[in-house]
């Protein structure tokens, strides 16, 4: 392994920090170091090659730490110092990949044999511009991620199913990365992009004089993913006389370019995605029962985000670090009233929502805009803000509520006035917020109140959506 490696040390302890200075530096490595807060744009300017995570960190920083180097180097290795030398829940559990662990405190042998495991796989990382990363710790991101290793080197027809924004293509593209075709290129076609006639010879090439204005020999999308891996992009969409061109790839490794005569030999394997439901689609005619159990020798469905709610806190973190360092934005944090409906929200686009939402709150630098933006009127009450209360002020003011202040010793009419005067005015504040989908600006100028005040007001009767 080379020495001129350039090693970042990040631990909260000195102590520790200085003992794994020592041992990088008898290894002959480069090396630097860092505090747990390192902001990533200083992780860009030392630009390791690889970096240990000491001991002293608790999950959550070294998490942080680890979402900060994936941005600025989706595919370096990170060695994590840990008391048992290996994640609770195994290699799965990790929210992302290229974690490798360590015992809590590592000698030179134990540094240099991880680090150069590490940095072999790092080597084939090159060939992949794209570098895939799955993010999440939940047991449905666990269980694909599983499958995924189980299924990169079986040579059989893979289809990916669910719904618009679950990653469907990163799943592809990880299985790619992670099979013996890695070497080879991956090449996308997009279904619903483009209209029959264009992408038939798109995908399957053409011959000169095959139409109009072909005047040379073009080879299509299914020759350059020779060696490699064809994705197959909303497969739901192609027209049947595409679909049996397709089903003579799938069976015979062979195809024949537009106005061609002969029959041409293609190694790759086909990944196909969709979010379309083809049994239905197979019931209704429109889409070959054939090529549908040709392709669906093994099959893989993406979860939504709303099955993988514990995902979404790690993927809220790792997007707005992601977007500050994109933007050149300072570091922004979610508040935690924000933090709860994301919970809660049912994210109908999926990631995609999530990250587009991030990305603009970023640019705004304003959490106001989550409320424009989630379309919480078109939601009930319950399924909006799910399992946590509302803290929606209580209304009723009957005689059972009276005969408490009576019952109490210092029970006085002035009490009970204040009171009222308070509850009435928690609930003329909840529902501003609630018709202004908690825009607090418009809720201020709705009250008539300044916009601190109503702040202070928020705070004092603890509303929180």
């Amino acid at each position: 392994m080379k020495t001129e490696l350039n090693v970042l040390i990040i631990d909260a302890d000195p102590l520790n920090s200085v003992k794994l200075e020592e041992r990088v530096k008898q290894l002959g490595y480069f090396w630097s170091a860092a505090t747990p807060d390192v902001p990533v744009d200083h992780l860009e300017a030392l630009s390791p090659d690889l970096a240990i995570l000491g001991a002293s960190l608790d999950a959550e920083s070294a998490l942080k730490c680890i979402h900060r180097l994936k941005i600025t180097n989706a595919s370096i290795p990170v060695l994590r110092c840990l008391d048992e030398g290996r994640p609770p829940g195994g290699a799965h559990s990790l929210p992302f990949e290229g974690v490798y662990f360590v015992s809590q405190d590592p000698d030179v042998n134990e540094i240099s044999g991880t680090a150069e495991i590490a940095l072999k796989q790092k080597a084939d990382y090159r060939f992949q511009p794209d570098f895939p990363l799955i993010i999440g710790k939940s047991k449905e991101i666990r269980g694909i991620k599983e499958r995924i290793q189980k299924l990169c080197n079986k040579e059989v027809p893979l289809l990916i199913t669910g719904e618009t924004g679950t990653g469907k293509e990163l799943i592809a593209r990880s299985i790619h990365f992670h099979s013996s075709r890695r070497m080879g290129p991956l090449v996308k076609i997009n279904c619903a992009a483009l209209p029959d006639q264009l992408l038939e010879s798109e995908v399957f090439g053409f011959q000169t004089g095959a139409f109009t204005g072909a005047h040379r020999d073009k080879p299509g999308r299914l020759e350059m993913a020779n060696s490699g891996t064809i994705l197959i992009d909303e497969i739901g969409e192609l027209s049947l006389s595409l679909q049996a061109k397709f089903l003579q790839v799938l069976e015979e490794k062979t195809f024949s370019r537009l106005g061609g005569t002969k029959d041409k030999i293609v190694d790759t394997r086909v990944v196909a995605i969709t979010n379309s439901d083809l049994q239905k689609k197979v019931r209704e005619g429109t889409f070959r029962k054939d090529l549908f159990y040709r392709l669906n020798v093994v099959h893989l469905k993406a979860p939504s985000l709303r099955r993988r709610k514990e995902d979404i806190a790690l993927l809220t973190d790792y997007f707005l670090n992601k977007y500050c360092f994109e933007f050149k934005k300072e570091p922004m944090e979610i508040p935690d009233e924000i933090s709860e409906i994301f919970q809660a929200y049912p994210w109908p686009g999926n990631i995609r929502e999530l990250e587009n939402l991030c990305r603009r709150a970023i640019v705004l630098r304003d959490w106001d805009v989550v409320f424009k933006d989630l379309n919480l009127e078109n939601l009930s009450q319950e399924s909006a803000f799910g399992h946590f209360a509302l803290n929606k002020p209580e209304t009723a003011w009957g005689d059972d509520t009276l005969r408490k202040f009576f019952r109490e010793s210092d029970f006085s009419l002035k009490k009970i006035s204040k009171a009222y005067v308070g509850q009435a005015e928690r609930q003329a504040i909840w529902n501003a917020l609630r018709d202004t989908r908690w825009n607090r600006r418009k809720a201020a100028r709705l009250l008539g109140v300044s916009y601190k005040t109503l702040l202070n007001r928020i705070i004092d009767f603890n509303i929180r959506p």
